[in-house]
């Protein structure tokens, strides 16, 4: 007669102490990468969105409308408009979005002056800001909110008179 038969009562204890013991840390390290893969999404959108932006900055250079489209054949499309349309998945508003328009000799040095008037060479400035709060209770008392902010510089290829 053998004198193993099956797993003792004790053992099958010890496996679920251990289990309980150890569950909360790799559902923590599991929703944490959950919320790291978030936040590079964020990140990545905010970046798509600034580049998008940029480019209607540069192609249409009157700031004060604001139809929802990031067509640049539009005459009618604004940068912080197209910032809006492009980061619908991240809610993005036309006023987490800035358009600057900066003086090119602002690119070999810290400098911001203003280009005015908007000349061939200017640096279309856009930035985009975005404040990221991770979804896992825990993660979001530890770190807290994390502000994203992107920003993408293009030089003006040409001036559009008015209606353009």
């Amino acid at each position: 007669m053998s004198a193993w038969r099956g797993t003792p009562q004790r053992q099958r204890g010890q496996a679920l102490v251990e289990f309980a013991l150890v569950f909360p840390v790799i559902a923590l390290v599991l929703f944490g990468m959950v919320d790291l893969s978030r936040a590079v999404f964020a990140y990545n959108t905010a970046s798509n969105v600034a580049r998008s932006a940029a480019r209607v900055a540069i192609v249409n250079q009157d700031p004060t409308v604001t139809t929802l489209t990031c067509d640049t054949t539009d005459p009618g499309v604004s940068a912080a408009g197209c910032a809006q349309a492009a980061g619908n998945s991240l809610g993005t508003q036309a006023t987490d979005v800035t358009v600057v328009y900066h003086s090119p000799a602002d690119v070999a040095s810290d400098t911001t002056t203003d280009c005015a008037p908007l000349a061939i060479g200017c640096l279309a400035v856009v930035t985009v800001h975005y404040q990221f709060t991770p979804i896992t209770p825990i993660i979001a008392q530890l770190i807290g909110p994390i502000s994203i902010t992107s920003t993408t510089k293009v030089p003006v290829e040409r001036v559009c008179s008015s209606g353009c």
